[in-house]
């Protein structure tokens, strides 16, 4: 069977469990043998998540499934070599010995591994002076290596969890448990190495030791590292050409390739893992519309790095949208005319994520609005015009946006926003089963929501109180919550204003509405009815008349997973000197 086609087989051939793949070598009668292929990596998994360097594991992750022996060159070589740097986390690579091909080595998991560092990989300019004595040069090909079993097993494992969050997770844990890559063409044998930046390597004399290992630790601003065995006898101030080093004592020195370990896996399991990383960002809502005068920015490439923090900057509407990342890298900016306007911002705290966004829009983005996990809510950001859109996904978070901004005779604004969420940080969002309803009223007027006072609790309406007269002046709710402490009730603001006859509904304990009936025109509410899950109904509030079009809405509760219909937790909206229009969130029993 050929090798190169293991990984396409659901049963890849099994290796030579009796292949000495040193036996054509001067070592074919050295008795340690696995002892030095554990010392230089072979088969074994490293993990590149982190910019400082490589972490090297001791497990095997791969076997060796080929029909010949692989490539091994046997050396007796002094190379001294410069490279040069231009990132923080390059350099670290280039420093344990790695090539920059071999540092460049990414894939989509490898990329999510190093973006939840959320570390900062600055830019600079470094230079990296290797000596290296070299001894031997091993080069795989990745179609003679397969997975090992037990790494098979566990991302097979993985991938049965029940949802998209634990499946990631689970995927994850089973990377970091064997490896982001394995080396593919290893160089073993002694090194020292030198790396700082070139302004300070310029200043050092141009008869610098660079093979002398006390004159390189003595500068401060460098770092040095030699990499030989541990037994100190053998070690010496330099490194020399005539260096006699025992194979015990032979270090990894250099990784010219390497291979992703998710490409050792059969095909089938590739194709499963490519589906779930699909399932890693989804777009909400819908941009449907567009035209040749919109310029797009799209924050796709940024979604595998945590916001930190959003600025906004609106007048009656939004003309610009930045997202700030936790690894304090350059930000995304969403850039339209900032003039005439304000600027907002909001900060995230640690492990705090954007898991809502109210979106006022109509021809343009008019306003913002945005929920986190921990149930915090921003201010509207920016104008209200229109009717509001939720954005929002299930096990999601966001993390960036795609938007179109169009020329304006104000200048540049925001047509069109749609969030960019993230489905591997958090498996269950709060309140990520509530149901909002349709939207019922006019499109003026100023928001309200009542999600800043319920946040992520299981608070229940106990009142409605309401001013009406032909219309809806105002509609005032007070919560009720069972803390260790005991009860604690809560009272909104009054969204609308204090014309009409003050008028009240008071439930019983363990009583909630569970429909709601009503009218509005292009003005205002005009009337509201509450009905209960006992059967009870409120009067009717407002008298319903219009000079305009009058509109009728009757809206009930949804049923849960379980079937059982749930219950009215809050209300958001929009207000002036009446009850402008309202949307009500259903939530659990």
């Amino acid at each position: 069977m050929n090798g190169a086609d293991n990984n396409c087989n659901s049963h890849p051939p099994e290796s030579d469990q009796g292949l000495d793949i040193l036996a054509v070598t001067s070592l074919k009668e050295f008795q340690d043998k696995d002892i030095l292929l554990r010392n230089i990596g072979y088969l074994c998994g490293i993990r590149v998540g982190s910019n400082d360097g490589p972490q090297n594991l001791s497990r095997r992750v791969a076997k060796f499934v080929g029909n010949e022996p692989p490539f091994i060159q046997e050396m007796n070589e002094y190379l001294t070599e410069t490279i040069s740097t231009q990132t923080e986390r390059e350099t670290n690579y280039i420093h344990h010995g790695w090539s920059v091909n071999a540092a460049s080595t990414t894939s989509p998991w490898i990329s999510s591994h190093i973006a939840t560092k959320n570390q900062r990989n600055a830019d600079g300019l470094w230079l990296t002076r290797r000596t290296l004595v070299q001894r031997f040069r091993l080069i795989l090909s990745p179609e003679d290596l397969v997975a090992v079993p037990d790494f098979e097993a566990g991302i097979e494992a993985a991938l049965q969890k029940p949802s998209v969050f634990q499946q990631f997770e689970a995927t994850y844990r089973a990377l970091h448990q064997w490896g982001d890559v394995v080396p593919l063409e290893i160089e073993m044998g002694a090194s020292l190495v030198f790396t700082d930046l070139e302004t300070n390597i310029s200043q050092l004399p141009a008869t610098a030791t660079w093979n002398e290992t006390h004159y390189l630790t003595a500068i401060r601003t460098a770092r040095t590292t030699r990499k030989e065995g541990m037994n100190p006898s053998y070690w010496e101030d330099g490194m020399w050409p005539n260096r006699t080093i025992p194979p015990l004592q032979w270090r990894q020195t250099r990784i010219g390739e390497v291979v992703p370990t998710t490409r050792l896996l059969p095909i089938a399991l590739q194709d499963q893992l490519s589906q779930l990383y699909a399932q890693r960002l989804s777009y909400t809502p819908a941009i449907t519309r567009s035209d040749s005068t919109c310029s797009t920015h799209d924050d796709t490439p940024h979604a595998s790095r945590n916001v930190s923090r959003i600025t906004v900057y609106a007048t009656g509407d939004v003309r610009s949208v930045t997202f700030w990342y936790s690894d304090k890298m350059n930000p995304s900016k969403h850039e339209g005319s900032e003039t005439g306007g304000c600027q907002h911002e909001f900060v995230l705290t640690n492990g705090e994520y954007i898991t809502e966004m109210l979106i006022w829009s109509g021809d343009w983005v008019y306003g913002l609005q945005f929920v986190t996990n921990f149930g915090r809510c921003t201010p509207n950001m920016g104008g209200c015009w229109n009717k509001p859109t939720v954005a929002r996904c299930k096990g999601g978070i966001l993390v960036g946006a795609v938007s179109l901004i169009k020329p304006h005779e104000s200048g540049r604004l925001l047509r069109e926003i749609q969030g960019i969420w993230r489905h591997d940080i958090i498996d269950k969002v709060p309140k990520e089963d509530d149901v909002f309803s349709d939207y019922f009223g006019s499109k003026k007027g100023m928001p309200f929501n009542d999600r800043v006072v319920v946040r992520n609790s299981d608070m229940a309406i106990s009142k409605i109180e309401v001013r009406c007269g032909s219309a809806i002046d105002s509609i005032r709710l007070t919560y009720i919550e069972h803390t260790r402490q005991g009860l604690n009730d809560y009272q909104t603001e009054r969204h609308g204003g204090l014309g009409g006859n003050k008028k009240q509904f008071t439930l019983e304990n363990g009583e909630h509405i569970v429909s709601v009936l009503g009218k509005y025109n292009e003005e205002r509410l005009t009337q509201l009815t509450f009905i209960t899950d006992k059967g009870r109904t409120s009067e009717t509030f407002g008298q319903g008349t219009s000079t305009g079009n009058v509109q009728s809405f009757s809206v009930s509760s949804p049923t849960d997973k379980e079937g059982k219909r749930m219950r009215l937790q809050y209300v958001c909206g929009k207000s002036d000197t009446f009850l402008i229009g309202i949307m009500f969130i259903w939530t659990r029993v």
